[in-house]
């Protein structure tokens, strides 16, 4: 298939070890470490979404490519890919992820990188709370009950990054990004950074996310991208000054 393709093209090996499978790259000198406690077959996916130009999830749209001294606030960094290819360009990172597995996995990749890279245990929304979260599942699924297994606490934006300075937002928290974007009025009105956001998790998610954004920033420019799913909604929606 053709996540297989995008293994052979960027993948250069694959090595397990007790708790991280590392992952190097052809196009990139750091490795990645991926927790082993999910399927490798999650890289692929990522390695697709994070160098393929023409795919959907791509972040870099031409009005929003990371440039040299931005400052990165990555919401949902998951494994950290798309941080790690930009991290030399960067002149800070800020990630928050609150599964524990890619957390220590993000500690792990972004060893020789500490004093730039601020990474974030918890969850973000409309306003602090405590959710409880399911370690079991890649997609990282909240709820306001114990069945999942571990409990979280959730910050706002504003609360989290204060007075600092960000000139880029990228989010994808599997349909809590209206939730975080909520939190994050402060924050965007102050900075107006480039953002890329997901918007695929909920049928009217794209033109709530952009009428809120809007609401904010009024001279936000937008671009709005991909299908998804058997009622078809954006992918993912870009803005920029």
């Amino acid at each position: 298939n053709y996540l297989c393709i995008y293994r052979a093209v960027f993948i250069q090996s694959i090595e397990s070890t007790d708790d991280f499978n590392k992952v190097t790259f052809h196009n990139l000198n750091k490795p990645l470490f991926w927790p082993t406690k999910f399927s490798v077959s999650g890289v692929y996916q990522v390695t697709a979404e994070t160098f393929d130009i023409k795919d959907w999830h791509y972040y870099q749209y031409e009005k929003t490519k990371i440039e040299k001294g931005d400052i990165l606030l990555d919401i949902g960094t998951a494994e950290g890919l798309f941080p790690l290819v930009v991290v030399d360009k960067c002149a800070h990172i800020y990630m928050i992820e609150p599964s524990q597995y890619f957390f220590k996995a993000l500690q792990k990749t972004f060893e020789e990188d500490k004093e730039k890279t601020t990474i974030f245990n918890l969850a973000v929304g409309a306003k602090k709370d405590k959710v409880f979260f399911n370690e079991d599942s890649l997609d990282g699924q909240i709820s306001s009950n114990g069945e999942s297994n571990r409990s979280i606490d959730v910050e706002t934006i504003d609360n989290l990054i204060g007075e600092k300075t960000i000139t880029y937002l990228k989010a994808d928290i599997e349909g809590f990004e209206y939730e975080m974007l909520q939190g994050a009025k402060e924050t965007i009105t102050r900075n107006r950074p480039k953002i890329a956001i997901t918007s695929y998790h909920k049928q009217n998610d794209s033109r709530e996310i952009i009428s809120l954004i809007k609401s904010f920033v009024p001279e936000y420019n937008y671009f709005v991208k991909g299908i998804h799913g058997e009622e078809p909604k954006p992918v993912m929606i870009h803005f920029w000054i």
